[in-house]
């Protein structure tokens, strides 16, 4: 990994704040712990659905999906990835760009999870963290360092088995995420390597990485034909 700089771990925690706080939100609007039962919780009325998005003009679940989830084992897992991921990356690349990574690869996962399943409804920060996964990947790639010479690459492998096996899993969510975090770490590496502007190159990047998914999103919900009506 590149050198660590004296950044703290501010927006890792901060994610994992307001993934909890949205969590504790959405139980007291009916979502259940246990992950079930989401008919008229926070889930239902904020999730990822190309119908809502195409036909009731509910784009903002593009990015809402990312910040919910289906029960509480759901939220921890992802949580504690997040945890993990944010203790290597948002030191070496510091809080801008991470947050630039990490919010990118929320949209992008939006549109891979649109483009595999526009009838369903899919919650989770998992396209986010698979983008942590991208990101982490393109700068150890970089430094001249194999994929499996870092403790990610064997939890990225186990986590693509599991996307690609496991059915009530959003494969394309995880692909997408994983391909946006991926170009974004890639441009936030070239730019550290390169000592410039270490900070524009990879903002820029991921404006462009989430700009394109969420043009990309709003057509794959158009092929929706399944609509949450709220009563």
């Amino acid at each position: 990994m590149v050198p660590q700089r004296t950044d703290t771990w501010y927006v890792s925690y901060g994610l994992i704040a307001v993934n909890v706080v949205v969590f504790i939100v959405g139980v007291a609007m009916g979502d259940s712990l246990g992950g079930g039962g989401d008919e008229v919780g926070l889930v239902y009325r904020a999730a990822t659905l190309g119908g809502n998005i195409e036909y009731l003009n509910e784009w903002w679940r593009v990015f809402t999906g990312g910040f919910l989830h289906h029960g509480v084992f759901h939220l921890g897992v992802n949580m504690f990835s997040l945890y993990i991921l944010g203790l290597a990356l948002e030191r070496s690349l510091g809080k801008v760009s991470f947050t630039a990574v990490y919010l990118s690869s929320l949209v992008s996962g939006s549109f891979g999870a649109l483009i595999e399943a526009p009838n369903s409804l899919v919650a989770g920060a998992s396209g986010a963290i698979f983008g942590l996964m991208g990101a982490y990947v393109a700068l150890s790639l970089s430094q001249g360092v194999g994929l499996f010479q870092t403790p990610i690459g064997p939890i990225l492998a186990i986590n693509l088995v599991i996307s690609f096996t496991v059915r009530s899993v959003s494969l394309g969510g995880h692909i997408g995420g994983l391909i946006g975090g991926f170009i974004v770490g890639a441009a936030a590496a070239q730019a550290i390597r390169r000592r410039q502007h270490t900070t524009v190159i990879p903002v820029f990047a991921a404006a462009v990485v989430a700009g394109a998914s969420f043009v990309g999103a709003l057509w794959a919900a158009s092929r929706s034909n399944v609509v949450l009506l709220l009563s």
